[in-house]
């Protein structure tokens, strides 16, 4: 069972294992890949803005941008962005 847990978990191309390097946020508890997190973090501390709900916005909204984010879930991910910006700065 375990060895048929693993090959579920690894995608193969070709004779190569991929590692989904995508950075990751806990969002209800579960770990969830957020496309070009680096740069949308990168980009809004660019902006300088000093209040928790325009980052949080302006996170949000750079997520949503660049990948589906499920309208019940919104206020989860704008959570767990804030925290991750917050250790970043």
């Amino acid at each position: 069972m375990g060895e048929e847990k693993k090959k579920k978990e690894c995608r193969k191309c070709g004779d190569e294992l991929v590692i989904d390097e995508t950075p990751k946020l806990k969002i209800n508890g579960r770990e969830v890949g957020i496309a070009e997190l680096d740069n949308i973090m990168n980009e809004v501390i660019a902006l300088n803005l000093s209040d928790d709900a325009d980052i949080s916005r302006e996170l949000l909204q750079r997520v949503k941008d660049r990948d589906f984010v499920p309208a019940s879930v919104e206020k989860e991910y704008s959570r767990a962005l804030l925290e991750d910006y917050k250790e970043r700065i």
